[in-house]
């Protein structure tokens, strides 16, 4: 008899997206070796009829794969803390509820994970519109590294030279997370907890492929920036470096520092004109952390203190930029309502004759 027991539990965090739910559990739910995956649905007080949606799925399917959450809401890393504490499987791995898996992902992933000798799975990614249409592909995989790897020192700076911290771009041995791992109420929380999960881990599987769609929303958080995203991002660089103590992966810290202070940098460039000053203060703040810690371990060392580039300049460029591709936007959204609004007029006008 062949055995069904689940691998691999998906913990999906909802909160108002009435309109993309039912979709993504679809795209589970239609996956060829479904049987082998538990799904945990997470809504996180939602206000609109995102619960009652994914109810009715469940409900259709008639509980054998989705396990349904509610809960107040509390931000996405409350969700997938949730979730987590539900897994009872041996993988797990994330979706975001207006995001959706692609056909081959199940019949990609089940059998590299019944193998049961890899830690992480790796996948690319598709970014998607509204209507599910191919934008652009992300990949965190290139075709000459497929398969199975130890997680040595050349995969984990392999990891901090690209950064792409997505959780929801691999799956995971459950057993590698903390309880609670996501930082509640913090942005970029993928950012905080990836890094130290590569380092956990002692193997790597790479799947060359696009196995999931993200979709891009206009509007979404990562669409979106602010003051407080900068401070996150500071925050997350203040942990990264004070992981280096002097010893062996000190180079790969300071790499994850150097991406999130260059995340921060373009970050800032696009917070409104009320926040640049405390935001440009904040990189400031960031580059004085890491000149301490550079010279503590250039103390221990012996080696040169490495300083940042200079980035002030760097930024204020990148907001012109910014700014002036957001007037032209405003023109070309103006001039097409306009355009459709004497399309609309003249036809009313053909119709009244």
């Amino acid at each position: 008899m062949r055995d069904t027991t689940p691998l691999l539990s998906i913990v999906v965090a909802a909160y108002n997206i009435e309109g993309y739910i039912e979709e993504a559990l679809e795209s589970l739910l239609s996956q060829p070796c479904i049987d082998a995956m538990k799904i945990i649905v997470v809504d996180d007080g939602s206000r609109d009829q995102t619960y009652a949606a994914a109810r009715a799925i469940v409900e259709r399917d008639r509980g054998v794969h989705i396990e349904l959450v509610h809960q107040e809401n509390g931000g996405l890393s409350a969700a997938r803390n949730t979730g987590l504490k539900s897994v009872r499987t041996p993988y797990v791995g994330f979706l975001d509820g207006d995001d959706v898996f692609l056909k081959s992902f199940g019949e990609s992933i089940i059998p590299v994970l019944a193998e049961n000798k890899w830690d992480i799975v790796e996948y690319n990614v598709k970014i998607i519109d509204d209507e599910g249409r191919e934008l652009d592909e992300i990949n965190i995989v290139d075709g000459d590294t497929r398969g199975g790897a130890p997680m040595d020192r050349a995969a984990l700076q392999h990891f901090a030279d690209d950064f792409h911290t997505f959780v929801w771009a691999r799956v995971y041995r459950t057993s590698l997370f903390d309880e609670a791992p996501f930082p509640v109420g913090r942005h970029y929380e993928d950012a905080a907890v990836v890094p130290s999960t590569y380092l956990r881990a002692s193997s790597l599987y790479r799947v060359p492929t696009p196995l999931i769609g993200y979709r891009r929303r206009f509007g979404s958080i990562t669409q979106c920036a602010s003051l407080n995203d900068v401070e996150d991002l500071h925050l997350n660089g203040r942990e990264a470096l004070a992981r280096c103590n002097g010893g062996e992966m000190d180079d790969y810290w300071l790499t994850v520092f150097d991406k999130l202070f260059h995340r921060a940098c373009h970050v800032c460039a696009r917070v409104d004109r009320a926040s640049f000053k405390q935001a440009s203060e904040t990189l400031s703040a960031m580059a004085v952390d890491h000149r301490k810690t550079r010279t503590t371990l250039a103390e221990r060392s012996g080696r040169e203190v490495v300083e940042l580039k200079p980035f002030d300049l760097n930024v204020r460029a990148d907001r012109s930029i910014h700014f002036l591709k957001g007037l032209v936007k405003k023109v070309l959204r103006r001039s097409l309502d306009h355009h459709q609004r004497e399309r609309r007029s003249s036809a009313s006008n053909q119709f009244s004759g």
